[in-house]
């Protein structure tokens, strides 16, 4: 059985099953479409079971960017780069073993029209790391690291230039990446058809189905 850990946004969150304090957006109680009925709905908890996966850590939080500039009712402790600094520190990884993981992140620096900046391999500072191609750089310099399976997901309808940077970021680190297709989403997140279609795709391109 493969350990997978997982950092994303509000795509991969469901209420009670992301660590404690974390904003979700996907819950047994939300009214609003999309509604996803269960948590074994969601794209990743069907991938664990389809794939016989051990999800370790679903570090994901609702609204999250992946660079320290975030939303306005968020904290910085949020971001992607933040929050992976914090498992650095804490040596998450070198208690657990993580044989993949899985990113998916980008859509809200999208959203909030985050500074995009440069790609930037090294030598980063605190206000490199405020726009999201250098945050971006920065966090899979970090992962690979850590873990030799990486793969980035990328949403559908990001800006072209967030998903041209990863894509050009991804293949200079040696890193997979999935650009997602034809995803059925409300209000710009999956429904429960989204859900199912996030989690064969990824599942085709981790090569477990």
């Amino acid at each position: 059985m493969k350990n997978i850990f997982i950092m994303g946004d509000s795509y991969s969150t469901y209420a009670g099953h992301n660590p404690e304090g974390y904003h979700c957006y996907y819950s047994d109680t939300r009214e609003s479409a999309p509604v996803v009925k269960a948590v074994e709905k969601t794209w990743w908890k069907r991938l664990g079971q389809e794939n016989n996966l051990n999800i370790v850590m679903n570090d994901s939080f609702s609204g999250s960017t992946v660079c320290n500039t975030v939303r306005e009712a968020l904290s910085v402790e949020s971001s992607f780069v933040s929050r992976m600094d914090k498992y650095i520190a804490e040596k998450f990884f070198d208690d657990n073993k993580i044989d993949t993981m899985l990113i998916f992140g980008g859509t809200n620096d999208s959203w909030i029209d985050a500074p995009i900046g440069a790609l930037q391999y090294s030598d980063w500072t605190d206000a490199d790391l405020k726009c999201v191609l250098p945050a971006f750089c920065y966090l899979i310099a970090k992962v690979k690291r850590l873990v030799a399976d990486v793969l980035v997901i990328l949403n559908t309808d990001l800006k072209p230039e967030i998903t041209n940077g990863f894509i050009a970021a991804c293949e200079k680190n040696g890193i997979r990446y999935l650009c997602l297709k034809e995803i059925d989403k409300e209000n710009g997140h999956p429904t429960e058809k989204g859900m199912q279609q996030i989690c064969a795709q990824v599942a085709a391109c981790l090569n477990y189905r």
